[in-house]
């Protein structure tokens, strides 16, 4: 019962975190802005909002549908 709260209590900070970015890239296609990410390798890049948002929806319905 205790590990299943537990992984109940993960999951839903799991959600609320990708609500979050979610959020975060949408702000940012409003204002037209771009997204700073960084390589592995320490390396940065930036792209359009539009174009983060679009890769992390892609990412989430992948893990989505992997956790089914």
């Amino acid at each position: 019962m205790k590990q299943q709260n537990e992984e109940n209590v993960t999951e839903k900070i799991a959600r609320g975190m990708e609500i979050a970015v979610e959020r975060c890239l949408l702000d940012k296609i409003v204002k037209g802005q771009t997204v700073v990410y960084a390589h592995k390798d320490g390396s940065i890049y930036t792209m359009s909002a539009k174009d983060a948002l679009n890769h992390f929806l892609t990412e989430a319905a992948a893990n989505y549908q992997n956790a089914e």
